[in-house]
Order: structure tokens, then C-alpha cells, then sequence
């Protein structure tokens, strides 16, 4: 059972204590740095040399705290002594704890017998032959031996040489016993006269007093530091405490104004869903008569097609012959059989939120309508979360439009100054909220405060100039080309991922759901390819002008159309639409919008807001349109 010195030392200090931060292994060859945390030399080298080898400091893995290298090298940081010798005595004390439940082997023979002895000088364990031998040879028979059981009683506590006076490592046989104040170094007698002669010097005892004394002062300082950050700690901590019991008191208040509240609402929340489930039971109404009718009517048709054909199959001319007036007269009937049908805007029942003095009101017919009508030429357009970035051609700028609360001028507009840009064409906005630029032949990103970061130029050659570009969630750039009838598609810093054919392409692209869309105008389709540059789909859509996707992938594209019998289309006859079509092409009608008439005839670009409402440019206005 360990006992006197041994299990003081073991309670001491912990194994946790004598550890490197970095390796989790005891200290070997421990360095100190400039904030006193200290590490293996082998750790700080390893680390040293994932460093720029200029930099002449090396940061702290704990507090990232900087030391400069003298040299550049870790080597020449100074050495915990302090810390080694804890590590060498603790390693022999545990060895003694570990020796007691079986013998401890000698550490200076290779016959592993029993250890009866331990050299204070060496430090090793001894058998019998191997302390004989110590006692005998000149260089070791000066060296104090003490038995096993005085270590192990505490009667004798190992004490590292460490810690004695160390020598200097160019004069070995002198002691270090000098102080230079000057260098703040530790030198012998020698190094004293030959290198310190004209520096101020100090006795090493007289030095460490000052020493001492210069520490306690600090102490002194830093407990008085210490002292009133626990204060403000206690402070902090009542301060918690009081914002813990305000905000329960808070929360209590909330709710009971919310109970309140509630009531309030609830009572207009059964009247808005009384009045909903009246126009709901008598559009339902509708629903089911148009479509019990029709199911009677297609019964009926049915059952006399079955027969006309059953009859027709068996070819019996006679029979068919003299049956010829009643099969015609009954398949005449079924031509005037006409479907009912419900009108569209009886599908629609939705709720618009009001303000705090009312809870809101039905919607019984979806449309859009126009909510801002700006008067700017937009060539291309592009959304922030709060702001709308629009390029004007004609006078190769930048436009930036900010809602704002003024019933006079709903919308600030202003010019950006960007002295970057020389022929901006096409704008937009990636995940990141960074401004993507198709400058001429130069893609170009601008920060959120309109700060260049970086640019490429996606082709070369006189074919390649970029005609249209989009971006993907992933805030990769795809870049199209009307001249090579390609697309290339691109890392956010521009580097080149892939080129895709994309015949028909002109000036407007948009991406939906991993696919690249664009219009073919000279062959009035909409084109899908994925980033293999397979079709996905190709659909016919009539004049297509311009195309945008939502944030659900739905694609929106502005189409042309005049009225069959109009002599005039080419002066200002035209009507504009707006077809939508699901990721996949589906066809899924028009986007119903309260007047037509609202719509621009020259669109140029579209986008959503974040919001949900569709922005459209043209070449005089910029027209924001809301769902309502």
C-alpha cells in the first residue's frame, strides 16, 4: 500500500495536468510560449511547419495568442523546468505504485531482476549485481543509492535534477550564477566578462528577490483585477436573474393581452367562416350539378355508342341499311350534346390577412393586379430581399429601386455608381445576396454594397460574347451565347464546369429546378435542358418574349398575340399574356391578370420578389404586379 511521499505526490497532481494540449501524451521536451501555455516541442514543430515558414511567430492553439521566434525556430522558446521535472518525478513515483502489487524490474541490466535500489543521480532502478557495480565504477560510485522501501515510505522523495543549478551550455563545467538585467539572460562567470562585461548585472540570488518582488507587485495588481471581475460577475449575475423574472413577467402580460385578443378574433373568425362556408356550399352546389349533368350526358352517349358500334361490327348489311335513319338520327342527337361548364373564378376562395382592427377578408376570384408602375427604361432586372436592380442599355447604368413608406413617391429610384461597369446588359441576384453583372464580355460579382469582388471572361472570340446569363441555387453562373447556340455553365468564381449545346437560344435564360430554360423565339418554342445537356422538354408557345421561374420552379413567359381579324398588328394592336408552365412543361394556363391592358406591350425582363410579386421591364416603365 502506497504511503508517506508517494501518495502525497499522486494526489498533488493529476496525469491530466502533466499532458500536452495538442497530443493528449505526457510532456516531452516541454516549450513555454509568450502566454504561458506550454506544449511538446515535437507538437509546436509539427505545428510550426503548417505555418507560412516567413512568418516569424507561431499562434497559440489555445487562446491563438501570438510569440514571436527568435531565429524562426521553436527550439529556441524557453523550456518549462519546472514542468519537466514534475513529469520525471511523477513517472518514477508511479512507477513505484505500479511496482507494489509486483517487483519493479532493474533499469540498467537486461536480466530484468527484482529492483532492490534507486540511484538518486541517474535516475534508475537497481538489482543487487547492478548497485554493486554502481558502487565500483569511478564515474558512478559517488552516487547516492536508496532502498525501495525508503522511496516508498516517503523517508526519501526523488527530487529531478531540473531542479538544481543548471550549467551553461558553452561552459559546461561552470554554473549558471549571473544575472544580465540588460539581455534579462542567464549566464555563467565566463559569459559574463566575455559577452555581458558592459551590461548591468545582478547575483542570481539578489536578481531572483527583485524577481519576486517585481511578480508579487503584479500579483497584487492582477488579484485586485480579479477581485473586481468576480464583482461584476455577482453583478452580471443579479442582472440575469432580474431579466429572467421581467421577461416571465413580460410573457405573462403578453398572454393575457393575447387571451384577450383572441377572443376578439375569434368571434370575427366565425363570421368570416360562416360567410366561407355559405359561398362554399353554393359553389359545391354548382360543382355537383354541372357534373352529375354531365355524367347523365356521357352515359347517354355512351350507351348509344356502344350500340351504333356493336351494330357496326357485325356488319349485317341489311339490318344496317334499314336501321341507317334511327342510327344517324340518334348519333345527330349526341352532336348537340354539349358539357356544362363552371365558370374558373368559382374554384377560387382564399383569405386576405387585415390589419389589427379587423381579422381580414374573403377572396373569391384570383387575379393579379397592378401595384407600381415606375417610369424607367428596364433592359434586364434583378431582386434583392429588399431591393430591385434594373439595367438600363441606352445609358449603359445601373438602376437601384427601394419601396418606401411615402404615399407621394412609393418607390425611391437612383443611379448606382459603379465605375466598374462599361456595358452592362444583364443582372442577377445569387444565393449569397451578391449582384452577378454581364458586362460585355465579362461576367462580373459585386458585393450587397455594390463592391467589385471578382470577374471572368466566360468565351473568347468574336462569336462568343455572352447574350444571357442565370443563376442556380447553388450560385453557379450559367452563361448563354446566341451566335454558338451554347450554353457554359460555371463556378461562382467563374471557373468552367461544362458546355452545352443550346440551339435557338437568344437573349433570355432562367433556371428552374436544375434545368436550364430558355426561349426560342425564331421558333416559337420553350427549351429545357438539364446540366448533362439532355432535353428535358420542348413545348410550342406562341411569340415568346421573355421568361422567369418562380420560387417553386413554376416558369412564366410573356407571349404576344393580336386579334385574328386586326389589320393593324404592327401599331400597337398586340396583346400580351402571360403563360405559366410547370418544372416539367406542363402547361398550366395564364396567369390571370384583373387587365390586360396593365400588361406591357415590349417586355424585356422578369423576376420574382421574395414577397411574390412579378416585376416586369420594358423599354419605358417598370411595373410591379401583386396577387390579390
Amino acid at each position: 500500500m502506497a504511503t508517506g511521499g508517494t501518495a502525497e505526490v499522486l494526489e498533488k497532481i493529476s496525469e491530466r495536468h502533466l499532458q500536452c494540449s495538442i497530443c493528449y501524451n505526457r510532456f516531452t521536451e516541454p516549450k513555454l510560449l509568450d502566454c504561458i501555455h506550454t506544449f511538446c516541442l515535437n507538437c509546436l514543430q509539427h505545428l510550426r511547419r503548417n505555418q507560412d515558414p516567413n512568418v516569424m511567430k507561431i499562434k497559440c492553439p489555445l487562446c491563438r495568442r501570438e510569440t514571436i521566434l527568435g531565429r524562426k525556430r521553436v527550439e529556441d522558446l524557453p523550456a518549462n523546468l519546472t514542468l519537466s521535472a514534475l513529469v520525471e518525478e511523477f513517472t518514477i513515483q508511479e512507477q513505484l505504485l505500479k511496482g507494489q502489487g509486483s517487483e519493479i524490474r532493474c533499469q540498467s541490466c537486461d536480466a530484468e531482476y527484482a529492483a532492490i535500489s534507486f540511484c538518486m543521480e541517474c535516475p534508475h532502478f537497481l538489482c543487487q549485481n547492478c548497485k554493486r557495480t554502481h558502487e565500483r565504477l569511478p564515474a558512478t560510485k559517488f552516487h547516492k543509492t536508496v532502498t525501495m522501501d525508503q522511496l516508498r515510505s516517503g523517508e526519501v522523495a526523488y527530487k529531478s535534477k531540473l531542479r538544481e543549478e543548471p550549467k551553461c551550455d558553452k561552459h559546461a563545467d561552470q554554473n549558471i550564477n549571473v544575472y544580465c538585467n540588460t539581455c534579462e539572460q542567464l549566464v555563467c562567470t565566463t559569459c559574463s566578462v566575455l559577452k555581458h562585461e558592459k551590461h548591468s548585472r545582478s547575483d542570481i540570488s539578489e536578481a531572483f528577490e527583485e524577481c519576486k518582488q517585481e511578480i508579487s507587485d503584479r500579483i497584487t495588481v492582477a488579484e485586485q483585477k480579479k477581485t473586481a471581475l468576480r464583482d461584476e460577475k455577482e453583478c452580471m449575475v443579479k442582472s440575469h436573474k432580474k431579466l429572467d423574472s421581467m421577461f416571465e413577467s413580460t410573457n405573462k402580460k403578453i398572454s393575457q393581452k393575447a387571451d384577450k385578443e383572441v377572443a376578439r378574433i375569434r368571434e370575427m373568425e366565425k363570421k368570416l367562416k360562416k360567410e366561407a362556408k355559405e359561398i362554399y356550399k353554393d359553389r359545391v352546389k354548382t360543382f355537383e350539378t354541372a357534373e352529375n349533368n354531365n355524367n347523365k350526358k356521357l352515359k347517354e352517349v355512351e350507351q348509344i355508342l356502344d350500340e351504333v358500334n356493336q351494330l357496326m361490327a357485325q356488319e349485317i348489311q341489311n339490318e344496317i341499311l334499314g336501321l341507317k335513319p334511327k342510327l344517324l338520327q340518334n348519333l345527330k342527337k349526341l352532336k348537340k350534346k354539349q358539357p356544362e361548364n363552371v365558370p374558373d373564378e368559382l374554384h377560387c376562395i382564399d383569405f386576405h390577412e387585415g390589419d389589427e382592427k379587423t381579422l381580414g377578408r374573403l377572396i373569391l376570384k384570383d387575379e393579379w393586379r397592378l401595384k407600381k408602375h415606375i417610369a424607367y427604361r428596364t433592359d434586364s432586372v434583378a431582386i434583392f430581399s429588399d431591393e430591385i436592380v434594373t439595367v438600363n442599355k441606352s445609358s449603359n447604368e445601373l438602376m437601384s429601386h427601394i419601396s418606401s413608406s411615402s404615399r407621394q413617391s412609393p418607390v425611391t429610384s437612383q443611379t448606382l455608381n459603379m465605375p466598374e461597369l462599361r456595358d452592362p446588359d444583364q443582372v442577377a441576384v445569387n444565393r449569397l445576396d451578391q449582384l452577378i453583372v454581364l458586362d460585355g464580355p465579362v461576367i462580373k460579382t459585386f458585393s450587397r454594397k455594390y463592391k467589385l469582388l471578382h470577374q471572368f471572361q466566360p468565351g473568347r472570340g468574336s462569336n462568343s460574347k455572352p447574350t444571357c446569363l442565370a443563376v442556380d441555387d447553388n450560385n453557379q453562373i450559367a452563361v448563354g451565347y446566341q451566335a454558338k447556340q451554347e450554353i457554359s455553365l460555371h463556378k461562382p468564381d467563374g471557373t468552367l464546369l461544362k458546355k452545352l449545346p443550346a440551339p435557338g437560344i437568344s437573349d433570355q435564360l432562367a433556371i428552374s429546378n436544375q434545368h436550364l430554360v430558355y426561349i426560342k423565339p425564331t421558333e416559337d418554342k420553350l427549351a429545357a435542358l438539364d446540366y448533362n445537356g439532355n432535353i428535358a422538354f420542348e413545348v410550342d408557345v406562341k411569340s415568346p418574349k421573355s421568361v422567369c421561374c418562380d420560387s417553386q420552379g413554376n416558369i412564366y413567359i410573356i407571349v404576344s398575340t393580336h386579334p385574328r381579324r386586326s389589320i393593324l398588328p404592327a401599331f400597337g394592336l398586340y396583346q400580351q399574356h402571360i403563360e405559366i408552365f410547370s418544372p416539367d412543361g406542363q402547361n398550366m394556363g395564364y396567369l390571370p391578370v384583373s387587365n390586360t391592358d396593365d400588361l406591357p406591350r415590349y417586355p424585356g425582363s422578369m423576376a420574382f420578389t421574395p414577397s411574390g410579386d412579378l416585376v416586369i421591364g420594358t423599354c419605358d416603365t417598370l411595373q410591379i404586379f401583386q396577387q390579390v
